[in-house]
C-alpha cells in the first residue's frame, strides 16, 4: 500500500495505526546520528562567474581521518577519536585511577560494560577529551557521575548482558575534539574489520602470559598481574570473526562464565598476527568502524567485554550493541522518541 493511500485512510479513521508513522521512519538513535555527523561539517557556497550565476553548494569536513592501526597497534591522533571516554575510580592515595573505557553516546550518556560497574567499586569520575594522560590539556574535561545503570540480565557470574550506561551530572558541549559516536542499528556486520581503542596495557612478561588451556575469563578487569599501561590513547585494528572463531570459550574451562557458549548478542574479534588485541583497562571501551570517511562519523558495534589476556593469538568478546537498543533508546532519549 503507498504512503498516499495510508496517510488517506488513516485520516478518515479507516485503519487502525498512527498517522504518519511509517516502517521506514528512522528510529532516534539514527536521528540522533544524523545530528552529530553535522558538528564536522561546514556548509559553504559559491557563485559561478557566469552571466546567470548560480550558487554552488558544498560541504568542509573538519575532522582527521583514521588510519589502521592497544598492543600491536599505534597512538591515536588529536581529535581522531572524540567520542572516547575514561572511567576514573576513587584510590586509596585519594586519587582518581581510570580503569575502564566507554563512548559517549549522548550530551548525557556514556555506554560501557556492567562489569565496569562491580560492587562498590564505581567510578566517580568520567573523562572525555583524553588523549595523553601524561600531560595536562586544554580540551580535557572531567565530569561527576551522576548515576550508573546496568543491564537488567547482567550478572557477574556469566559473560552475557555485559553493557551499561554511565549518567553526567551535567550537559557535554559538543566540540571538534569532544563529540558522540554513533550506534550501530542492524543486527548484520556488514564489515570484516573493526577498530578498538583504549589507554590499556600493552604487554605483559612471558611468565604473564595466559594461554586459551588455561585461562580464566572474570567479567571484571582481567587479573593478570605485570605489564606496563598505555598514557597515549592507542588504536588497533581488529577482525571480525565469526562466532565459531571463539569456540574456544566453550571448553569446560570456561562454561561456568559462557554456559551457553557465544551468543548472538556478542561479537567475537581479534587477530591471529601481530599480538594485536585489547587489554586490561580497555575494558568497555568501544568496537567501532568508520561509516563516513569524510565526515569521520564513527559507528559503535561492539563494548571490549572479555578475552583470553593481552596479546593472546585468540579472539576476544564484545557486547554487540545492536543487540541492546531498545535498552539504550529507552534511557538516553526518553521522551525524544
Amino acid at each position: 500500500m503507498s504512503t498516499g493511500i495510508v496517510v488517506f485512510l488513516c485520516l478518515l479513521g479507516l485503519i487502525c495505526t498512527k498517522c504518519f508513522e511509517f516502517p521506514d521512519q528512522k528510529r532516534i538513535s539514527e536521528r540522533k546520528c544524523d545530528e552529530y555527523r553535522q558538528l564536522t561539517v561546514k556548509t559553504s557556497a559559491l557563485l559561478t562567474l557566469s552571466l546567470r550565476p548560480t550558487k554552488i553548494k558544498f560541504d568542509d569536513y573538519k575532522c582527521p581521518n583514521t588510519v589502521d592501526l592497544i598492543v600491536g597497534g599505534e597512538r591515536a591522533r588529536v581529535g581522531e577519536f572524540p567520542h572516547q571516554a575514561l572511567l576514573g575510580y576513587p584510590s586509596d592515595n585519594n586519587k582518581i585511577e581510570f580503569k575502564c573505557g566507554g563512548s559517549l553516546i549522548s550530551n548525557r550518556f556514556v555506554l560501557t560494560a556492567a562489569h565496569c560497574l562491580k560492587g562498590n567499586d564505581l567510578p566517580t569520575v568520567v573523562r572525555l577529551a583524553e588523549l595523553d594522560l601524561s600531560v595536562e590539556d586544554k580540551d580535557q574535561v572531567d565530569f561527576d557521575v551522576e548515576k550508573v545503570i546496568k543491564h537488567p540480565e547482567y550478572s557477574s557470574r556469566q559473560a552475557y548482558n555485559d553493557i551499561a550506561l554511565v549518567k553526567l551530572d551535567q550537559d557535554v558541549y559538543f566540540t571538534k575534539m569532544l563529540r558522540p559516536a554513533c550506534l550501530w542499528t542492524s543486527s548484520e556486520l556488514n564489515m570484516t574489520q573493526a577498530i578498538a581503542t583504549g589507554f590499556g596495557r600493552t604487554d605483559f612478561g612471558e611468565s604473564q602470559m595466559v594461554t586459551k588451556q588455561k585461562a580464566f575469563f572474570p567479567n571484571s578487569f582481567f587479573q593478570i598481574s605485570g605489564g606496563t599501561s598505555s598514557d597515549q590513547m592507542l588504536k588497533v585494528q581488529l577482525d571480525v570473526f565469526d562466532a565459531s572463531a571463539c569456540g574456544y570459550l566453550n571448553s569446560m574451562a570456561t562454561k561456568r562464565k559462557f554456559p551457553r557458549g557465544v551468543i548472538s548478542s556478542q561479537i567475537c574479534a581479534g587477530s591471529l598476527r601481530d599480538n594485536r588485541d585489547t587489554c586490561q583497562g580497555d575494558s568497555g571501551g568501544p568496537l567501532e568502524v568508520v561509516t563516513d570517511q569524510k565526515g569521520c562519523t564513527f559507528h559503535i558495534i561492539g563494548i571490549t567485554s572479555t578475552g583470553a589476556g593481552c596479546g593472546s593469538a585468540v579472539p576476544s568478546i564484545y557486547t554487540r550493541v545492536s543487540s541492546y537498543i531498545d535498552w539504550i533508546e529507552s534511557i538516553v532519549w526518553v521522551g525524544d522518541a
